[in-house]
């Protein structure tokens, strides 16, 4: 049977919310530590969850030897730092939408992955939604040119 991987989620309000589903689902995967700078919010969420590793500091982690993959939820701005620091410490990551507000941060992101040899994946939780799989549809038929 396959390793189960453990994750640790960066940033565990808002848009967090859509990620942790996912999460409960897999069968290959299990939300193990979270990470928030606000502590009411961090020790809630944790709470409702049912995860006993928590951290303010997001650099601890990504340091966290059992964490796998990094799913990082934060404000765009802070993605690439975060995800280029758990790429160099040996994590998969997981990042939400933008990967990151300029290009320059995503290459930096790019770098990391490719030096790594980690997995990088942006969050594109609409993928699945049925207005998005009927516009697919009719991407795939033809209808709205290439």
């Amino acid at each position: 049977m396959a390793k189960t991987l453990k994750v640790g989620v960066i940033g565990v309000g808002g848009i967090a919310g859509s990620h942790f589903p996912g999460w409960k689902q897999s069968p290959l995967a299990e939300m193990v530590a979270f990470s928030d700078l606000n502590p009411t919010v961090l020790k809630a969420k944790a709470k409702e969850h049912g995860i006993k590793k928590t951290y303010v500091k997001p650099e601890d982690l990504i340091a966290d030897k059992d964490i796998d993959i990094v799913d990082i939820c934060t404000p765009n701005m802070y993605h690439s730092p975060l995800a280029c620091a758990a790429m160099e410490a040996g994590k998969h990551v997981i990042c939400e939408k933008p990967l990151a507000p300029k290009p320059a941060d995503i290459q930096k992101m790019i770098k990391a992955r490719n030096k790594s040899k980690k997995l990088l994946m942006t969050a594109q939780h609409f993928r699945f939604n049925p207005t998005a799989q009927a516009l697919k549809a009719e991407v795939d038929k033809g209808r709205l040119g290439d």
